[in-house]
């Protein structure tokens, strides 16, 4: 009888509308993990910048360390030879040299020293990093093992929907079955809908008088004239 398929309708679309928002939730959870992720490689890459300009920074100043003991030990050398000269012109030139290897030295040292200057602030910024990538890393795991229990715990409801949703379609005559599917897929979301101050829950359309007398009774199946959806009375 009709009277006992329409609880049935109204049972059924209920559970395909819980079902929808769990899938819908569901289907969000990966997107939201992937967003989290792209945040903690935000962090990961301005990590990464400073931990290079970092290794630049030490590589340019050990080159530059290499370079003024060079000049240091070349000025010793020529420090040495200019005591076994036995003319002016010759000691000249390696004063000269002595002096252009000093200066050399000076000037390695201290560009250096600049760098170093500049290394320990680049060093202190990427030690405030490292800290805050940890705690993102670790407010990530925190967040990605909730949302992935929370999806299990979705996807446990999507096979009970699924089977509840079974049991239900078995219960109706295949005739309003069909029907009904062929309105859930048209319209998307819900193939039954209450009846709300004498409208349409679905499209608002009023509906009239004997049609709202009809879905009060629940003895025959009323379909609305402006959406085409199945009406039911609705629950107390």
């Amino acid at each position: 009888m009709m009277k006992d398929q329409i609880p049935i309708l109204a049972e059924l679309s209920r559970a395909d509308q819980e079902s929808a928002q769990v899938r819908e939730r569901a289907a969000s959870i990966p997107k939201e993990i992937a967003r989290h992720e792209s945040e903690l490689s935000t962090h990961r890459r301005a990590s990464e910048d400073y931990e290079a300009k970092l290794e630049e920074s030490m590589r340019e100043r050990r080159a530059l360390e290499r370079d003024a003991d060079q000049a240091r030990a070349r000025r010793r050398e020529v420090e040495v030879q200019q005591f076994r000269v036995k003319n002016q012109v010759e000691y000249q030139a390696l004063t000269k040299e002595i002096e252009e290897m000093r200066r050399r030295t000076s000037t390695f040292e201290e560009r250096a020293i600049e760098i170093l200057t500049e290394e320990e602030a680049v060093q202190k910024e990427f030690d405030k990093l490292q800290d805050l990538l940890q705690q993102e890393e670790a407010r990530f795991g925190e967040i990605k093992s909730r949302l992935e229990n929370e999806l299990a715990s979705l996807e446990a409801e999507v096979r009970q929907a699924e089977a509840k949703r079974m049991e239900l379609v078995n219960r109706l005559d295949p005739k309003i079955r069909t029907r009904y599917e062929r309105i859930l897929r048209s319209k998307g979301d819900m193939a039954v809908v209450p009846a709300v101050d004498g409208a349409c829950g679905g499209c608002f359309y009023q509906l009239p008088p004997q049609k709202i007398g009809e879905v009060k009774k629940g003895e025959s199946l009323v379909v609305c004239e402006g959406c085409g959806r199945m009406i039911v009375s609705q629950p107390d």
